[in-house]
């Protein structure tokens, strides 16, 4: 080296100037190319924005058909719960069952709710009415969120009004089985929640997989490989050079990404910071 080693350079192992200096190589390679540096900073950013919005199966305002043959007061409030939720949209009210399906076929409505008579007179009779619900089963997934969702708000809706119709003395075997279930995690059920750290991980996975591709493929461009082979590096030295700067880019890849998820989607963050970083430099090392 022109004008002699720094002492504390040469304090060092040859194999740990020789990896040094290769993650030095590396990363002005990676990072002096204005398209890759794009790829490394700008791509993850537009990636977890784009999928953070695009895999979301929440289930909203559900376009809904009622048939009501009841008619009351009761019968109505149900209706109201339903579209107060925000899960349903109540888009019209027909007649007849038939009406219901050929609405479900036309697509004009997803859901329909159909009330039988005598609905109003069995709730305060203490009699359990039956309500039917009638799905469009073309997007599965909407149907079965849709359908879980009816269920308890219909529930919790029955069970209120006959504790109600008993006075504030009911007992629960009067009232029938409350059955709550609350999630632990995520307890409003919030597909990005779910979803946004699943793309984090999935980005984050390739783009360590990326840039060690581009680091390989541009040696071999420029003619450089061959260098690099016949020099004193050893293949473990060579391997090294090669990941460790691949490690913290994506390090830095996911801590931005992570903030964005934090910040940009108000995703909860509960837990160490330190364990998400150890375990985030396991998986990429991996």
């Amino acid at each position: 080296m022109a004008g002699g080693t720094p002492s504390r350079e040469r304090q060092r192992p040859d194999w740990m100037i020789r990896i040094g200096r290769m993650v030095a190589k590396e990363l002005r390679q990676l990072l002096r190319d204005p398209k890759t540096a794009r790829v490394i900073f700008v791509a993850p950013i537009i990636q977890v924005i784009m999928l953070g919005y695009a895999v979301n199966t929440d289930v909203r305002e559900v376009p809904l058909m009622v048939v009501d043959h009841d008619r009351t007061a009761v019968s109505r409030e149900l209706v109201e719960v339903l579209t107060a939720s925000g899960y349903f949209e109540h888009v019209a009210t027909a007649e007849r069952e038939g009406d219901v399906l050929a609405a479900l076929d036309r697509g004009t409505a997803e859901v329909g709710l159909i009330i039988p008579p005598r609905f109003s007179a069995d709730m305060s009779g203490g009699r359990a009415p039956a309500v039917q619900l009638l799905l469009d089963g073309t997007n599965s997934n909407t149907a079965t969120v849709a359908q879980g969702y009816a269920g308890q708000i219909i529930t919790r809706w029955g069970t209120g009004v006959a504790l109600h119709a008993r006075g504030a003395g009911g007992t629960a075997e009067a009232a029938g089985v409350d059955l709550r279930v609350r999630a632990a995690f995520n307890p409003g059920l919030e597909s990005q929640v779910y979803n946004v750290p699943g793309v984090i991980a999935t980005i984050v996975l390739m783009m360590a997989l990326l840039l060690t591709a581009i680091g390989i493929a541009k040696e071999k461009e420029l003619g450089t490989l061959d260098q690099l082979m016949v020099s004193p590096l050893t293949p473990d030295q060579f391997m090294l050079g090669k990941t460790i700067p691949v490690v913290l880019i994506a390090m830095v890849q996911m801590a931005t990404i992570t903030a964005i998820a934090l910040f940009w989607f108000r995703i909860p963050f509960a837990g160490s910071a330190g364990l998400l970083l150890l375990g985030a430099a396991l998986f990429i090392i991996a």
